[in-house]
């Protein structure tokens, strides 16, 4: 039988205690009196399991479990098989990791993230310890890696307005809802005491001094007006358009191009529809075919003095423009107009309600009815197409 070494616990003891027992003899119990030698080979001598013990415990791994047991032994058993697999991928990480980290010139990476971020560096300061801050670099390579995997995470806004879109991809007037015309501030009139008794059918109320515009009668009169549009381009009338803003001369410019139209974008010259056959000899004129190309047949006399007109007007600000609204009304050009809480309405033959001082709201005005033109277009090309076609069968 193996004695054991009884001793109080080492942190009950002071330090000058500790010194004054291993290090001096004492004078109380001089037989007692133990080295360090001593106590290394007694502590060693714990090593030794009595036998007595041993058997004990053999016995007690040798019992049948009890259904507790069973229940914990196979959760243990299976909570050490999935830390098995997590620790062999993590093993794999970390190799990969160090082949990445060796690649590198410096001699030593703070992280795998780092490591894969620097990679395509090879001219990066790097720290040399892993206690010491990134460098200006390394914090650039994090921020950067930072908005590339993580800027992405989050909330996705949808449905958003962008006013840019209303110039170069404008929606159709199917496309457009209540929600995308109020974004534009279409809805907002002039003020209360600038308010015209005529288009009180067009207010919907009054806010901060302010009317509000009606914006359901709004969309009504402008799926009308998209309608004349559409149909005049159809039947292969001129479109012209008026907007005597210098901000309104490029949607201006891209409106006419996509319906194939004329615009003005500066002073309405005054007689260019009273008058047309003292400026109609300054325009330079030319014979298309059905598909809007020229021939290039020289035009005879007559031809180049007839009066050019054309078949619809469609102007941004009325109020600003009133002497062309005077002459379209004289020589019997339908126009169509968008009309703010100060304009009159009876000047335009179509009128749409609407913000007329706002560029986003003339843009998307502007946008729609030009995609209603543009739609018109397409119908009369490809009309003529196949009659062009049906008259080649004919001959054949």
């Amino acid at each position: 039988m193996l004695k054991l070494v009884s001793a109080r616990p080492f942190n009950k003891l002071y330090p000058s205690t500790l010194s004054k027992r291993f290090n001096h003899v004492s004078s109380i119990n001089s037989e007692n009196t133990l080295t360090n030698e001593s106590i290394v080979n007694r502590l060693k001598s714990l090593r030794y399991v009595n036998t007595d013990e041993e058997q004990n415990i053999r016995n007690l791994l040798n019992q049948p479990l009890n259904d507790k047991e069973l229940q914990l032994d196979e959760e243990l058993t299976k909570f050490l098989e999935e830390f098995k697999h997590l620790k062999e991928q993590q093993q794999q990480v970390l190799a990969n990791n160090n082949n990445t980290n060796r690649s590198l010139t410096g001699p030593f990476t703070t992280s795998s993230t780092t490591a894969s971020i620097t990679t395509p560096f090879p001219y990066l300061k790097s720290v040399s310890k892993s206690n010491e801050p990134y460098s200006l670099q390394e914090l650039y390579l994090r921020q950067l890696n930072h908005a590339r995997v993580s800027a992405s995470l989050g909330a996705q806004i949808k449905d958003t307005y962008q006013p840019h879109m209303d110039i170069t991809c404008p929606p159709s007037v199917e496309e457009t809802t209540i929600q995308k015309l109020m974004a534009a501030n279409v809805h907002l009139g002039q003020s209360t005491s600038l308010y015209r008794s005529s288009t009180q059918s067009f207010i919907y109320g009054e806010y901060k001094g302010l009317h509000i515009i009606d914006l359901n009668q709004t969309l009504q009169y402008l799926k009308r007006a998209c309608s004349i549009v559409e149909g005049v381009a159809e039947n292969g009338g001129i479109i012209l358009l008026l907007g005597t803003r210098p901000q309104w001369k490029v949607p201006l410019q891209t409106a006419a191009r996509r319906m194939n139209g004329y615009f003005v974008s500066t002073r309405w010259i005054p007689g260019t529809l009273t008058n047309p056959t003292e400026l109609s000899r300054i325009w330079d004129k030319q014979e298309i075919d059905q598909f809007d190309v020229p021939t290039g047949r020289t035009l005879t006399n007559d031809e180049m003095s007839c009066i050019v007109k054309p078949d619809l007007l469609i102007v941004l600000n009325p109020t600003e423009n009133r002497n062309a609204l005077y002459e379209a009304m004289k020589t019997r050009v339908p126009t169509i107009g968008i009309i703010d809480t100060d304009s009159e309405p009876s000047m335009v033959t179509y009128p749409i309600p609407g913000n007329d001082d706002s560029n986003r709201s003339v843009n998307l005005l502007l946008g729609i009815l030009s995609r209603a033109g543009e739609r018109g277009l397409n119908k009369r090309l490809k009309k003529n197409m196949m009659k062009g076609k049906n008259s080649d069968d004919a001959t054949i």
